[in-house]
């Protein structure tokens, strides 16, 4: 339609390749809406670290009370297929606290476990595209 508000075009994009997204959040239901959402928005998605392919992409729960979530970031150093794999945390807020604690934990961004996989998708979209 003509007169209808435009979607960047570059959020909707997909690449030849769906990457691979890896889930390590705690939260059963979390999880599985956003597995069904990004399977929908063009992922791969693996919800155990025991997959053998290297993710191109994590998204982890963090807690601000024990400082890290489903996957830390020093963690992930241990696993020669989790090095220099951007992570996004899924957080009940998006505080300037939970914030700082992603940011220790080595995370890129911070989602809100209340966004939409739409969001969420955009946004890993966003960071493969500034990792490329």
């Amino acid at each position: 339609m003509p007169n209808a508000e435009s979607v960047d075009d570059r959020l909707l994009q997909r690449t030849p390749i769906r990457p691979l997204v890896l889930l390590a959040i705690d939260d059963d239901d979390v999880r599985a809406r956003f597995a069904y959402e990004l399977a929908a928005s063009g992922f791969n998605v693996a919800v155990s670290a025991a997959t053998t392919a290297r993710p191109s992409i994590i998204v982890a729960t963090l807690s601000v009370e024990n400082r890290g979530g489903g996957l830390q970031a020093d963690n992930r150093t241990g696993d020669p297929r989790f090095r220099g794999v951007p992570v996004i945390a899924i957080a009940p807020d998006a505080s300037h606290e939970t914030c700082d604690v992603a940011r220790l934990q080595g995370c890129v961004a911070v989602c809100v476990t209340t966004c939409s996989g739409a969001t969420l998708a955009a946004g890993m979209r966003a960071v493969l595209d500034r990792t490329r």
